[in-house]
């Protein structure tokens, strides 16, 4: 027979219970009995005795005065004395009785308390174990998956380089399209005007302090990492950023004047196609990567190029982090990237953050930055001051308009989608 937490027997409880619940009984009848004689036993009330003459002088008052007063004291505390005997008589035979039913009760409800532990205990073991299960198949699952993206890229690769060869019947008049080089719309700038798209950074863009403080939250996603590439580096703010941190670091950009900016200050950056510098590289050769304000540059078929070959350069576990304008802002939208000639295509959250999922890369995350001050949106209506339910219908509906404008149109500037290759 199992015992309960508590260290009582059910069973011997209720076995114990029967004496003391006759017990208690008989107690009450002696209580009964007791007070029926008390109330038949004489009282102070009832006291009545003879009185001798009426006294004279002070001395026989104080005399006759106690005389009357002490067999009523003696009276009272003899009815006292009884009253407290039944009662402390029945307290003893009642205590044993309600003792065992306290245990009988606390027995049960140990008894019923451990089974359901026990039986919570089991649930919960049955449902850890089935998560466990289910978190294996999951990583088999994201580990088949990855190994399928990493086979299908290599024979992308090699298929690409099969391509770019020349086929024997092919005629010297027609001209081969190598797989390496850029759609058309991925020119940034020509090298005679690059000069002008470099002011029109300065201008339009913000200084290279303002750059520096806004990407430098980007950091932490490549701390301890290495070989980390800058793909459109520009003026290269962030491979500096890296460099302080002691993060090894490359770039590589379109831009001549760019790259000559990034030289002069001591920084690795190659000059050319992005696609065709990342397709040179070693599989797995890259510890993390990062893009700046690149991807609105791209035609969309170069850009899923750009996704999977960037999944096969990274090595497994290394970050790679993509911020563009947040088309979805308004005033982003007709502001910064309507005003950039060089914009091919604009990339909302959703589908950016979905190319990625797509491309291979797990723990997708889309983060928010470069909010627009609270001075320069839509101002929301004080409170009324007088108690008008009309007037307060008409606020409350003022201001859930004016929220979701400025939802809508002073949303956050700019967006990066972070994930990690698996």
């Amino acid at each position: 027979m199992s015992s309960t937490p508590s260290g009582e027997d059910p069973a011997r409880s209720r076995a114990e219970q029967p004496d003391p619940e006759r017990a208690y009984h008989e107690a009450l009848a002696a209580l009964d009995e007791a007070l029926r004689q008390l109330a038949t036993t004489p009282h102070a009330g009832s006291f009545q005795a003879s009185e001798p003459d009426p006294p004279r002088g002070l001395r026989q008052r104080l005399s006759a005065f106690a005389w009357r007063r002490v067999p009523l004291l003696r009276q009272q505390r003899a009815f006292n004395a009884l009253l407290v005997d039944t009662l402390t008589r029945f307290v003893r035979q009642v205590t044993p009785y309600i003792d065992t039913r306290d245990r009988v009760f606390a027995a049960d409800f140990s008894a019923a308390l451990g089974g359901a532990a026990d039986e919570m205990l089991k649930r919960w073991e049955s449902l850890a174990a089935g998560e466990q299960r289910r978190q294996a198949q999951l990583d088999e699952v994201r580990q088949a998956a990855t190994a399928w993206r990493q086979v299908t890229g290599v024979l992308r690769q090699e298929l690409d380089r099969l391509r770019a060869q020349p086929s024997p019947a092919a005629s010297s008049a027609h001209e081969v399209v190598r797989a390496d080089q850029p759609d058309a719309g991925t020119q940034l700038a020509t090298p005679r005007d690059s000069y002008k798209y470099v002011g029109f950074e300065d201008r339009f863009r913000g200084a290279a302090v303002d750059i520096r403080a806004g990407l430098a939250g980007y950091a932490r996603h490549f701390e301890g990492a290495s070989d980390v590439l800058d793909a459109g580096c520009g003026r290269g703010e962030f491979l500096e950023i890296l460099r302080e941190r002691g993060v090894s670091a490359s770039g590589i950009d379109l831009n001549p004047e760019m790259v000559a900016q990034c030289r002069e200050r001591g920084l690795e950056v190659a000059e050319g196609d992005l696609l065709a510098h990342l397709a040179a590289l070693p599989n797995a050769s890259l510890g993390g990567l990062f893009a700046a304000q690149v991807l609105e540059h791209l035609e969309p078929a170069y850009l899923l190029k750009f996704i999977d070959t960037a999944f096969l350069k990274l090595r497994p576990g290394a970050r790679i982090v993509l911020e563009t304008i947040n088309v979805a802002s308004w005033t982003a939208f007709f502001q910064s990237y309507v005003r950039d000639i060089t914009h091919v295509r604009p990339l909302h959250p959703d589908t950016l953050a979905y190319l990625v999922t797509a491309g291979g890369f797990q723990q997708v995350e889309v983060v928010y930055r470069s909010p627009i001050p609270p001075e320069h949106r839509l101002a929301r209506a004080p409170e009324p001051a007088n108690a008008d339910e009309t007037l307060d219908r008409m606020t409350a509906v003022f201001n859930r308009n004016v929220d979701e404008l400025n939802r809508l149109l002073f949303a956050d500037q700019d967006y990066a989608v972070v994930a990690q290759r698996g």
